[in-house]
């Protein structure tokens, strides 16, 4: 049985990768599953690296306690692809809050800044499903979330 990759925004190929594929949304794109539209799903996004920069505080623990030890860590990071609907941080739920009507272009802009500077920064905030997580943790954790968005849209 093959492996699952375990790719990360600060290996530049996998950066590169994530990066095309956000360069390929356009203001058309469906969702081919789950309630955000394309804005929405741009803006929490963009929010789930504003949150590792400490730009929104105080980030609560939410969700079961497996999550933030050892095992679950490595089962939500490093296991199987996430399932469609998987549990979302009451921060980052966009449908829960009011998120700027920026054009597309704007919101692939304003997300590619903050990967930018995810990709420079060395400390970060705990999540709030997985708890204190090192660099390399969270540089998975944004990329799986990445790739389990620009599936969600075809990219």
């Amino acid at each position: 049985m093959k492996p699952y990759k375990k790719a990360n925004i600060f290996n530049t190929q996998d950066y590169e990768l994530i990066v095309k594929r956000i360069h390929s949304l356009t203001d058309g794109a469906q969702a081919q599953w789950g309630i955000m539209n394309l804005a929405e799903m741009l803006e929490h996004c963009t929010i789930q690296l504003k949150m590792a920069l400490f730009e929104i505080k105080g980030a609560k623990n939410e969700g079961s306690f497996i999550l933030r030890t050892m095992l679950g860590r490595w089962v939500g990071l490093y296991g199987p692809k996430w399932q469609k609907g998987a549990i979302t941080p009451s921060q980052m739920n966009v449908k829960k809050q009011s998120i700027g009507n920026e054009p597309t272009t704007t919101k692939i802009s304003t997300l590619l800044l903050y990967l930018e500077k995810v990709r420079k920064q060395e400390k970060f905030q705990a999540h709030p499903l997985f708890g204190e997580l090192n660099k390399e943790d969270w540089g998975r954790l944004i990329w799986k979330h990445l790739d389990h968005h620009l599936s969600q849209f075809g990219a």
